[in-house]
């Protein structure tokens, strides 16, 4: 197929997540993680940190009581998020979408279409359309267990023919600024089979590619969760539950590997945050404009880089900004400022040892996952934690960073000018921190541990 027009580029853009709330069904409750007004905070220092590049902030749990509730409904947003002064949290919700705007960031939505339960109100409705995996016996099968409840499968087929998704879809729609954002983080999009009536992979694919088309003909991209190349009874992970639906059959999963197997959603989702399912070999043949994001395998994420994800940071570290930013500020500058970098040349060549791969780059440039380092015609860019790279493709704004320290001379290429300002990065904003001259392609720089200086032209 012909890819489609994405409103972003994601090889160049920073794309995250953010965890808000989890349900505590029990007490009829949501688990507050990070607030509507809290999530503010973080992406106003998040631009301070990141010198107001663009960036799509994809919210997990602002539906009923926080993720995995609602699904495949998305239009209830959580109360428990709201600003005081709000009367409602889809006002709020609202509020943080335009005020985002001021701080070069696009608010989006955490979805799921993947998977449903028995009290979401369209249940009765996708049972009695073969919308939801059936067992043999031609009943709604439970698959798996989120915050104590049971989950049902989508079959993906029913969903569509019965014109169910769309109906759910537009509600989503009419109930948040999703067209808006132009983009969607729908997760899990994984193929299940049903069972009675018995569906194929083949169909599933169909379908879940006609619910893609329906969105982007809305004006819409959709990232989602994993490279999709389901085969027949196979599941994303040979430990998932949905195995022992499928051995009820009682027939064998065909013997097939998953490099075997086509990438069924390419062209329709341009980026993941796992990027699994995927050789070395297919990452220098597929463009990162066409799929991108964190690949899972250390050795291909050591060569290539790969886009940060920011959720694990919130939340491990909480909302409170000393406590996160200079985790932040390691993983922005030592793995999504070379991801950047890197996306922005043709991939050529391809190494492959034993401890790692080394790819060579159109420009002269040559990318070693084994030590980490970056280099241009034999000029060291980054080593190890050691990095100074342009943040922008026409080389006019640079970072460098030293997660120990560095205080000497460092590497500038392509830097197209001699006069050079110095900014210390930090979640308040870009610090003066005094002038230097670049000569022969190099800079003097004293970078404390853990900091992160930003040049530019004088």
């Amino acid at each position: 197929m012909e890819k489609y027009k994405w409103n972003y580029d994601y090889s160049q853009t920073l794309w995250m997540k953010m965890y808000l709330a989890d349900p505590d069904f029990k007490n009829n409750r949501s688990n507050v993680k990070i607030t509507f007004a809290e999530a503010l905070d973080i992406i106003r220092a998040v631009d301070n940190m990141t010198h107001g590049i663009r960036k799509i902030i994809y919210l997990v749990g602002w539906q009923g009581l926080g993720h995995d509730d609602c699904y495949p409904e998305m239009e209830q947003v959580n109360e428990y998020l709201k600003w005081d002064c709000d009367e409602t949290a889809r006002d709020s919700l609202y509020r943080l979408f335009n005020e985002a705007k001021k701080y070069n960031t696009v608010v989006s939505f955490h979805g799921n279409l993947a998977d449903a339960y028995s009290d979401t109100p369209c249940f009765p409705e996708l049972a009695a359309t073969n919308s939801v995996v059936n067992g043999i016996d031609g009943k709604p099968a439970v698959i798996e267990v989120f915050n104590g409840r049971d989950a049902y499968k989508i079959s993906y087929k029913g969903f569509w023919e019965s014109g169910l998704f769309k109906k759910i879809w537009d509600r989503f729609c009419e109930a948040t600024p999703v067209r808006e954002a132009g983009t969607v983080h729908l997760d899990n999009f994984c193929i299940a089979q049903n069972l009675n009536p018995r569906t194929y992979v083949a169909e599933e694919a169909e379908a879940r590619n006609k619910m893609l088309d329906y969105i982007h003909s809305l004006g819409i991209d959709v990232t989602s969760e994993y490279t999709y190349r389901e085969a027949e009874l196979r599941a994303e992970s040979p430990t998932h539950p949905i195995h022992k639906l499928y051995a009820s059959l009682g027939e064998e999963a065909p013997e097939i590997s998953w490099e075997n197997v086509p990438m069924h959603t390419l062209g329709r989702i341009p980026a993941t945050w796992w990027t699994s399912n995927i050789t070395a070999r297919e990452c220098m043949e597929i463009p990162v404009s066409l799929y991108s994001g964190h690949l899972t395998d250390p050795k291909q994420l050591d060569a290539f880089y790969g886009a940060m994800h920011g959720e694990d940071i919130w939340m491990k570290y909480g909302p409170e900004i000393k406590d996160w930013a200079d985790e932040f500020l390691y993983q922005f500058c030592t793995l999504q400022l070379p991801c950047f970098y890197l996306n922005r040349y043709e991939r050529l060549t391809l190494k492959e040892e034993e401890a790692g791969y080394t790819v060579g780059y159109s420009g002269g440039i040559v990318s070693c996952g084994p030590d980490k380092s970056i280099n241009k015609n034999g000029i060291i860019l980054k080593q190890g934690d050691d990095v100074l790279l342009p943040l922008d493709k026409e080389c006019t704004v640079f970072i460098a960073y030293s997660k120990q320290g560095r205080n000497g001379t460092w590497n500038i290429p392509d830097a197209g000018f001699e006069n050079a300002e110095l900014y210390e990065i930090t979640p308040e904003g870009e610090i003066p921190a005094g002038e230097a001259l670049i000569t022969g392609g190099k800079i003097t720089l004293d970078v404390k541990p853990g900091k992160a200086i930003l040049i530019k032209e004088k």
